[in-house]
C-alpha cells in the first residue's frame, strides 16, 4: 500500500495507518507550538547572558533549529491533507528533504 493510501482519511475521521483523529492532530499541533514558545524562551534566557552566549552559541542555534522544526511539523499537523505535497510548504530545507526522501521510501 503507497503512503497516500495509508494516509487516506476514513470516514470515521482517522488518519489509516496514523492512528490520529484530526482533532488530536490539531492538539498535537497546539502542544508543538506550545514547546516551540517555551523552547524559545529558554534560548533567549540563556543567550542573554553574554559569556554562555558566547559559549553556547551553536547550541542556542540548534533549539532555534528545533524550534522551527516544531512549527513546521506543527503546520502539517493542522493542515486538512496529509499528502507529500504539504511538505513544499515546509521552509526547512533539511527537514523537508529527509521528508521527502521517508515519503519517497514508504511509497517504494
Amino acid at each position: 500500500m503507497s503512503a497516500a493510501a495509508e494516509l487516506a482519511p476514513h470516514p470515521e475521521g482517522m488518519t489509516a495507518g496514523a492512528g490520529v483523529t484530526r482533532p488530536l492532530a490539531k492538539a498535537l499541533a497546539a502542544e508543538l507550538v506550545l514547546a516551540s514558545s517555551m523552547l524559545a524562551d529558554l534560548a533567549y534566557d540563556l543567550g542573554s547572558d553574554g559569556d554562555t552566549l558566547r559559549r553556547h552559541m551553536a547550541s542556542l542555534q540548534r533549539i532555534d533549529h528545533v524550534t522551527q522544526m516544531q512549527l513546521a511539523i506543527a503546520e502539517l499537523l493542522r493542515g486538512d491533507d496529509a499528502s507529500n505535497g504539504d511538505i513544499r510548504g515546509v521552509t526547512l530545507q533539511d527537514m523537508a528533504d529527509r521528508l521527502h526522501a521517508f515519503v519517497a521510501n514508504v511509497d517504494a
